[in-house]
């Protein structure tokens, strides 16, 4: 962040920083914003003044008095523009509605078939439309649309290279969504990325600036953080630890077209038919299950998880994440490392598999100095990644244009 100037050239760059004080640290009052900029507090009022009159901020009551009168609090006004934030995995799209204090205003998840990224994007349109509907809001008043998709992403192009889970291959993915939308600027960022920013800004990562997130889902990937950044490697795409090799001979098939891989060992998918194999018809039955459709958020979510059968492929599973995360825990020594995906929801079973796993395989000093959680992100950590990353952009813009007329 700069400091802040009084020269009337700097007009615009004073306005971004007022505008992102009181984003993170209202309620405050002006002569707070003063300190905290550098500003004088006249420029302060000014810029204030226009803010309030823009419904940018709003005031929110009265601060302690140091002598004088008390002094009044301005804070972010939650409905001076909107965010729309899309999750997307295999078969499955999430859309959201945001605010501007991370108020989720509404939310829908959409099964589709996903090969095709035409159809994906005229989902997009359509939840669109439903979820300004639900959320009573004027579809101008949204800036910005964050998107998390799997594989690797080109995030400067809004470009998916490769998507090994979806099917895509150099798909313009951020210039579909923005002319389905009828022009708003759309961010496309890997899901592993985008969640690791969900982690440092809402979750278990705040005030780490080295950390990893673990994507345990239909896909595996991982997001790297090295001094509070993302870790991309050359080309933007590291962190895809899914296609490691694993079974270095004669393993099974990944959605990559190469055997062996990680993912094709402990992906989602691997997992659930792996239980589906060891646990007979009727014991799923018994818990109202059917063993051909269940998904594994049903699974989880039923006391068959608790069987013998099941707790040894969470064992098993938990002890394959350890491999990978020792080998994490080796080259990247960071300082903590958070599982997130579907199959962090296996909980404790599943987490102290991994840590007995990586005790065994990491050096011990580097071991002792990393912590191995399971994310308590509450809601999806892709969707609030893809909404922080779309926040710091609108709040770097000059001015809120929130009357564009949109073509949806």
């Amino acid at each position: 962040m700069w400091s802040g100037t009084n020269s009337k050239d700097l007009k615009i760059l004073n306005r971004i920083l007022v505008r992102n004080i009181i984003r993170r640290r209202g309620p405050i009052s002006r002569s707070e914003i003063a300190q905290e900029t550098g500003l004088t507090p006249s420029t302060v009022t000014v810029i204030t003044a226009e803010l309030l009159e823009a419904g940018v901020i709003k005031e929110a009551g009265h601060g302690e008095s140091t002598g004088g009168r008390r002094p009044v609090l301005l804070e972010l006004n939650p409905t001076a523009a909107h965010i729309f934030a899309v999750k997307l995995q295999r078969g499955e799209a999430t859309a959201a509605l945001f605010g501007l204090t991370c108020n989720l205003l509404a939310e829908r998840t959409y099964h589709l078939d996903t090969d095709a990224p035409e159809g994906v994007v005229e989902t997009i349109g359509r939840s669109f439309q439903e979820l300004a509907r639900e959320a009573d809001i004027d579809p101008g008043s949204v800036l910005l649309c964050g998107v998390a998709c799997p594989g690797l992403v080109c995030s400067e192009r809004g470009i998916v290279e490769r998507s090994s889970n979806l099917g895509w291959l150099k798909v313009p993915l951020g210039e579909m969504i923005r002319n389905r939308l009828g022009g708003i600027s759309v961010h496309v960022e890997n899901i592993s990325n985008a969640a690791a920013l969900a982690e440092k800004e809402f979750g278990l990562g705040k005030g780490y600036s080295d950390m990893v997130f673990v994507n345990l889902s239909v896909g595996v990937s991982a997001g790297i953080l090295v001094n509070g950044e993302i870790y991309g490697g050359v080309q933007g795409y590291a962190g895809e630890i899914g296609h490691v090799s694993f079974i270095p001979k004669d393993g099974p098939w990944c959605a990559c077209g190469r055997r062996g891989c990680f993912e094709a060992v402990c992906g989602a998918r691997a997992v659930l038919e792996r239980i589906k194999a060891r646990v007979p018809e009727e014991e799923f039955a018994r818990y109202g299950l059917s063993k051909d459709l269940v998904k594994l958020n049903e699974l989880i979510g039923s006391p068959l998880v608790d069987s013998p059968e099941v707790q040894r492929v969470v064992d098993e599973t938990g002890r394959a994440v350890g491999i990978l995360v020792a080998n994490l825990v080796n080259l990247l020594n960071p300082r903590i490392i958070i599982l997130g995906g579907e199959l962090s929801a296996f909980g404790k079973p599943l987490l102290r598999a991994v840590e007995e796993e990586v005790k065994l395989r990491s050096l011990e000093e580097m071991y002792n100095s990393t912590s191995i959680e399971l994310s308590n992100l509450r809601g999806s950590g892709p969707l609030m990644g893809v909404y922080a990353l779309a926040l710091e952009k609108v709040f770097s813009l000059e001015e809120w244009d929130v009357n564009v007329e949109l073509r949806v």
